[in-house]
């Protein structure tokens, strides 16, 4: 399952969720303010706490690489 860090107010993040609804990719959303252990996880896997990010079976998008993301998975 593809997971989606975001965070309130983040106009990037909600063009992200737009992207993947619009071509149906599956995700999970976890909301950086929202779950206590996702700024430290954000920061194992890029090295800072930024949003968005999509983890997906082929690696991490990051920022508006996201509205590129086609998942390989899926049949859009």
């Amino acid at each position: 399952m593809n997971v989606l860090y975001t965070m309130d107010g983040c106009s990037v993040c909600a063009r992200a969720i737009h992207h993947l609804n619009k071509r149906d990719i599956p995700y999970r959303v976890i909301n950086i303010f929202e779950e206590n252990s996702a700024k430290k996880e954000l920061k194992e896997l890029i090295g800072e706490v930024y949003t968005p990010v999509l983890v997906h079976d082929e690696g991490l998008s990051i920022g508006r690489d996201i509205l590129e993301f086609k998942d390989t998975n899926s049949s859009k």
